[in-house]
């Protein structure tokens, strides 16, 4: 026997369609309902309806708001579920309640909501899908984005659901009363079976998404736990120590330790510096175990996620934004260190420029994390309106609360349903999470370079967010700010200064050559500078007599120990003062002159290329790029190969990569005849590679 359902109109008395709906209810072929209309009027047309049949019951109620009439409605229906029918919307035919039950109880459901048929202009709209299953977490997502999640119209609730709600529960707007039911039911379906019309007519119109503190879209109890840590007058102990972590894999070892030199040279206080990982290579290890001995203040100790949590982990989906899962073992910090009452994290893409001390010590207020607001304003709706969204790069943490209430675990959990939801992976996974549960910081500690200007002497943490890194510049911005551009600088100093203290750079090192004719084109040698390869050594020949380029030299000198500077006056012979640094060059020497500039792995991947197809020379072709059209130059490769050892395809020395060896045996050349000089080059090479990709960019206006 099919179950009993109750299904419910409520009116508020200007409803234009009612008489509508309710016929189309009364002509339903299910065998087992009960309609019951609460209208705050009287309607004599319905009052004959309902004298007229049994499965009609009408009641007459004054009340101010419509979800008054709600709860007596359901407090006079005895089904076992309830379905709700809004007054000027309708059900498509006589099957309807028949198939939204068969699909309640094939799939064993005990909320099950509809897609909506639009009635619009005379026709019906509608989409079509698989019936689904919807996981708690998911509900709220679904709530953000399918108005059907938001109101009661179409629903089929099991009754019990219903009774276990508070007086209050049932008095609340849609949206929040269906969160509520989200939380107690065990199974909720959405369907797409269409037997539910939404008619726009004038006046009817579908909930806007309420997005303030009063919705409870909430996706953790994080924010109660914050309330009571306040009235208990929580405090988080503060170890005279400072802790920071970070998480890495292969790809990121190498750029730890320019951060950890950064916090040693800026932070008074003794800091443990923990290092996430799952996989490194022995040498990775080796060469991260060492920093200790290079480093003062700073100890490096090796923290290796256990096999069950990696398992767990990997379960994240992370498809949507191709982040590693090492972005989310910040997650998983307080179970991985549990001796600490609080830990700094911070992204390897960060650079610390002034005393950690002042950030460690900053009082939490019984809150989970403390955070910084996020320039970027990608926030999805229901977080941007609530508060902040903030970015995860940096985050002071209280690992205390997080061992407390199982947080990491739930966290992961939280992750496992939602990630599929979240464009910036772990950072929107925890804006969701830790609604109304965060500490909002100074900007000086998690500062994104499009944030620079006016902060440059303030900023704490400077982060190099987004798809360019100071060490791998993939696209390449000709308009990028000037403060934007010195703090790469920055990076790069603090960067030489690391690898020179550590002793890293040995051999092969290049000398890269860069000819300036004209201060507009000064970028020429900006980009020479953000080279990811390491081991060079910048000579500028200045052919501009332009004070102007001389004066830029020598500001860039403050950050570049290893640029030198030679100007070549109307007096001067080029060819001699460009024979004296090559002769005073490193074991490769690179040419570049004004306006060409060079993408940020030029020089490391013409290195490769020499070292392993042992040439003398490797070239990169070069593209013409207009400025007057665009702002970005994107890079396009076709990254071909090919040997052209023997063959006159040179006519100049510009974005060549030579062995210093060639030119020990030529000896001094005429750099004022380029064609006599490249055959005397290519004579004296056995191989000579070339690399058919956009390394090398002439740009002009």
């Amino acid at each position: 026997m099919n179950e009993k359902i109750s299904v419910i109109v409520l009116a508020h008395g200007d409803e234009k369609e009612l008489n509508r709906c309710v016929d189309r209810i009364l002509n339903q072929n299910y065998e087992n309902y009960e309609l019951i209309v609460v209208s705050t009027q009287k309607n004599s047309e319905l009052e004959g309806k309902a004298n007229n049949t049994d499965l009609m019951t009408l009641y007459i109620k004054d009340v101010d708001k419509l979800e008054d009439l709600r709860a007596y409605a359901l407090n006079k229906a005895d089904g076992d579920r309830v379905l709700f029918v809004e007054p000027n919307d309708f059900l498509i035919d006589e099957q309807s309640i028949t198939t939204l039950n068969e699909v309640y109880t094939q799939k064993n459901a005990d909320l099950l909501l509809n897609s909506f048929m639009t009635l619009r202009d005379g026709k019906f709209y509608f989409i079509g899908g698989e019936d689904e299953h919807i996981l708690r977490d998911v509900f709220l997502f679904q709530q953000i984005e399918k108005v059907e999640f938001r109101k009661l119209g179409g629903a089929l609730i099991k009754k019990n659901l219903l009774d276990e709600m508070d007086a209050d529960d049932l008095v609340k707007s849609d949206q929040v009363l269906l969160n509520r039911l989200s939380r107690k039911a065990k199974n909720i379906i959405f369907s797409y079976q269409n037997k539910y019309v939404y008619d726009q007519v004038v006046g009817n119109k579908l909930p806007e998404l309420d997005s303030g503190k009063e919705s409870e879209l909430y996706f953790s109890d994080t924010f109660k736990i914050v309330e009571q840590n306040k009235k208990n007058g929580y405090v988080n102990r503060v170890a005279e120590k400072i802790s920071i972590a970070l998480c890495t894999d292969e790809n990121l070892v190498k750029h730890i330790g320019t951060l950890l030199y950064s916090v040693d040279e800026n932070t008074s206080s003794f800091v443990d510096a923990y290092i996430i990982y799952d996989n490194l290579s022995e040498k990775s290890l080796k060469k991260l175990t060492s920093l200790s001995d290079i480093l003062s203040t700073v100890t490096v100790h090796m923290v290796r996620v256990l096999d069950k949590q990696q398992e767990k982990l990997s379960k994240i989906s992370l498809k949507n934004n191709g982040l590693p899962v090492t972005s989310c073992y910040r997650f998983i910090l307080a179970d991985l260190l549990p001796s600490l009452d609080r830990i700094i994290y911070l992204d390897v893409d960060t650079l610390v420029l002034r005393d950690l001390t002042e950030l460690w010590r900053t009082d939490l207020e019984g809150k989970f994390i403390g955070v910084v607001k996020d320039v970027l304003n990608v926030a999805p709706k229901i977080v941007s309106e609530r508060k902040s969204y903030f970015n995860s790069g940096m985050l002071l943490m209280d690992l205390n609360l997080f061992r407390k209430y199982n947080i990491c675990s739930d966290l992961i959990d939280f992750a496992i349903d939602v990630a599929e939801y979240c464009e910036y992976g772990d950072q929107d996974i925890l804006n969701y999470y830790f609604i109304d549960g965060y500490k909002l910081l100074d900007i000086k500690w998690n500062c994104g370079r499009e944030l620079l200007e006016g902060r440059e002497k303030k900023v704490g943490i400077v982060h190099f967010y987004g798809l360019e890194k100071p060490w791998n510049n993939i696209v390449y911005s000709f308009y990028v700010r000037e403060n934007i551009i010195n703090m790469e600088h920055i990076y790069k100093l603090y960067q030489y200064r690391f690898l020179q203290k550590s002793k890293s750079l040995k051999d092969n090192k290049v000398t890269i050559v860069v000819t300036l004719d004209i201060f507009k084109y000064s970028k020429t040698l900006e980009s020479v500078l953000l080279q990811s390869y390491c081991n060079i050594e910048v000579k500028v020949i200045d052919i501009s007599q332009d004070d102007r380029v001389k004066a830029k030299v020598r500001k860039l000198q403050l950050y570049y120990p290893n640029l030198k500077y030679y100007e070549v006056t109307l007096n001067d012979d080029f060819s001699r003062v460009l024979n004296f640094v090559i002769k005073n060059s490193g074991e490769h020497i690179f040419f570049v002159k004004s306006p060409y500039i060079l993408l940020s792995k030029t020089i490391s991947d013409l290195m490769e290329i020499i070292l392993e197809n042992q040439a003398d020379i490797a070239v990169v072709e070069d593209r013409d790029f207009n400025l007057s059209k665009f702002m970005y130059y994107f890079v396009e490769k076709d990254n071909q190969l090919e040997d052209i050892s023997g063959q006159s395809k040179l006519n100049s020395l510009n974005g060549c990569l030579i062995k210093k060896e060639i030119f020990d045996v030529v000896g001094v050349l005429n750099f004022e005849d380029n064609e006599s000089l490249t055959a005397t080059i290519l004579e004296k090479a056995d191989k000579v590679m070339i690399k058919h990709s956009d390394y090398l960019i002439k740009v002009f206006d």
